[in-house]
């Protein structure tokens, strides 16, 4: 960033972006004493003593106003008539000496390398932490500075602009990125935020904390899968043999979620290859799942069946179940789908906490609405949709809104389908849960 400018001169630019307010009652920030020294990246104190001196050469005003936001009046600075002639010739000379104005007074325009050449070299340890943070943080987590280098809202958060932040880190030695990175991995178990966490974690080089996270957040984790989610998960490559089994199955988990079949299948055979039944099943459940969003349900139901062998007696049979009656469903063998449902609600009805019941009472009802007995299919679908509780349920509202149509309750499937415009659209669904 060019130096040729005084801190006066750069206060005079500043303000001379907010004059049109001069005569407002409600002013921003950006005016406040506060507001100078953070736009301009100098101590309140510098900014007092550059004021004072602006005011005795009768170039800058002061005066009491309400700042936007702010609960109190506060001290505001605007130029007079002198300092805006000030403001022009200054700009003529930036103009003519090839100065860049708008990085001076926007942290937000300025260039990557610019701005680290431009500062103390004992506050780039700072910003170079601050630019490892993807999400917005506390200012108050990083060391205080006697300049105001880090832009910071009225709440005390830092937030940097994404392109000057990648810039930073990639002017920073790998030794202390990584160091930078693990301290953002510890800032954000404190705020709970595991992605944030696992993300850090991993970029630290801190591997068994990032299979440890995994293996015990793996469902809070996946519940908002999304694209950055799979690039994080992307990035555990070669993870420890005791937790590789957790690994792969998680990413694969976020792979189906974002539409990144083949990296799920790629994953499912190396759960296929190893030594424990357990995750040889995972693999076969994988390859299933990817099978059946492809609407392959023959191949899809002996990847689930196969699963289902490897799995024996153990309690996850009910969602291998569930995926079975799936791909019947989908193979119109539907009195095979009704007889595996009708054997299994009664076992998890019995259960204190039973697992799939919304699950299992969608897919009878889309068996009895298959079969043309629509009243009973209204039952199973009212279930359904009872059970979901704060889950969106737009797809059961949807089946419900057909099974009352099938009946020949016009009005009444469009009173649900009304209730159905109504309802946020997602594409979540406790049935469409992997897990």
């Amino acid at each position: 960033m060019p130096a040729s400018l005084t801190v006066a001169e750069r206060i005079v630019l500043h303000l001379s972006q907010y004059s049109r307010f001069q005569d407002e009652y409600d002013v921003p920030m950006e005016v406040s004493q506060d507001g100078i020294a953070s736009a301009i990246r100098i101590s309140r104190a510098h900014a007092a003593i550059e004021l004072k001196k602006l005011k005795e050469t009768s170039e800058v005003i002061e005066r009491l106003a309400h700042v936007k936001k702010g609960k109190t009046k506060r001290k505001v600075y605007f130029l007079t008539p002198k300092g805006e002639g000030r403001a022009q010739k200054i700009r003529e000379f930036a103009e003519k000496e090839g100065i860049a104005i708008t990085p001076l007074l926007d942290l937000r325009k300025c260039k990557g390398e610019e701005l680290w050449n431009s500062i103390d070299g004992k506050f780039r340890p700072i910003l170079a932490q601050a630019c490892v943070f993807r999400k917005p943080f506390r200012r108050s987590a990083l060391p205080e500075t006697s300049i105001a280098l880090l832009p910071t809202n009225p709440d005390g958060i830092v937030e940097i602009p994404e392109d000057l932040r990648k810039a930073i880190v990639q002017l920073v030695e790998p030794s202390d990125l990584k160091r930078y990175h693990s301290f953002a991995a510890d800032y954000w178990l404190q705020e709970g935020d595991y992605r944030e966490r696992l993300y850090h974690l991993i970029e630290a080089g801190r591997m068994r904390e990032a299979e440890i996270l995994i293996a015990n957040r793996r469902q809070h984790l996946i519940a908002d899968a999304d694209e950055d989610l799979f690039s994080i998960a992307s990035l555990m490559t070669n993870p420890s043999e005791r937790y590789a089994g957790k690994v792969f199955i998680f990413a694969a988990e976020v792979a189906l979620k974002t539409g990144h079949n083949d990296f799920a299948s790629k994953l499912a055979s190396k759960l296929e290859g190893f030594s424990t039944t357990r995750e040889q099943a995972e693999g076969k459940m994988i390859k299933g799942l990817v099978a059946r969003g492809k609407n392959n349900f023959e191949e899809a139901l002996v990847y689930f069946t196969e699963g289902k062998k490897l799995f024996g007696d153990d309690s996850s049979n009910v969602r291998l179940e569930c995926e079975i009656v799936d791909a019947l469903i989908g193979l119109k063998r539907y009195d095979e789908a009704r007889s595996i449902l009708e054997s299994i609600l009664p076992m998890q009805l019995k259960k204190r906490d039973p697992e799939f019941l919304d699950r299992l009472y969608y897919q009878l009802g889309l068996v009895h609405m298959s079969l043309g007995n629509g009243q009973e299919a209204v039952k199973c679908f009212s279930k359904s949709l009872g059970l979901l509780k704060n889950q969106d349920g737009s797809k059961v509202i949807k089946a419900l809104a057909e099974a009352y149509l099938l009946l020949g309750m016009k009005d009444k499937s469009m009173e649900i389908s009304a209730k159905l415009a109504a309802t946020k659209k997602s594409d979540s669904f406790s049935g469409d849960r992997y897990r």
